[in-house]
């Protein structure tokens, strides 16, 4: 009976101290959590007030005021999808026939824009958009990086952001995204 009440003993005790260490862990996670919140705030307040005109693989420019959180395109009218991708990553190239069908769907409401971030020259990127058959403007040079900056970075990739005709934040995407979620999203941001 002893050896019965020592186990027992014993078996309450591992189980009320594994308990705490899980409550612990469930804390610390709670905090990382929040930490991680916090310096994504405090990287969204850092955000530059900046003209940056975007250079694409057909020569065209497409300048953007990046104020208070919006980015409104100049001449435009319609809701704007940056998407920050490089040719390295396969869930960026996956999601290219998706974009497509969405820039052929939306072609009157909507830009799409692919955001190089690797320094390649636009020979090598007219080679990749073709081998792909991107229908969207795939833009390259070094203000790529400051739009990733000004947007307050970007945390993984594929990396996109929807923007209303208006300029103002629809929502932001990390990693691969279905097509129907992206087509619901539009047509909600570009009511």
């Amino acid at each position: 009976m002893k050896i019965k009440n020592l186990i027992l003993l014993i078996s309450i005790f591992l189980f009320v101290s594994c308990g705490q260490k899980e409550d612990k862990k469930k804390n610390n996670d709670t905090n990382s959590t929040t930490v991680k919140e916090i310096k994504i705030e405090e990287k969204q307040e850092e955000k530059l007030d900046n003209n940056i005109t975007l250079t694409t693989l057909e020569n065209k420019t497409i300048q953007l005021m990046v104020e208070n959180g919006k980015i409104s395109i100049k001449d435009n009218e319609k809701a704007t999808l940056f998407v920050f991708f490089a040719t390295w990553c396969p869930p960026c190239k996956v999601e290219i026939p998706h974009l497509n069908n969405l820039s052929d769907k939306f072609k009157k409401e909507l830009n799409i824009i692919g955001v190089l971030l690797e320094n390649k020259q636009a020979d090598e990127m007219k080679k990749f958009a073709d081998s792909y058959r991107v229908k969207y403007d795939i833009a390259i040079g070094s203000e790529n990086f400051l739009l990733e900056k000004a947007i307050g970075g970007v945390i993984g990739l594929p990396f996109s952001i929807l923007y209303k005709p208006n300029g103002e934040h629809a929502i932001t995407y990390t990693g691969l995204v279905p097509e129907e979620m992206l087509e619901t999203d539009i047509l909600k941001a570009i009511k």
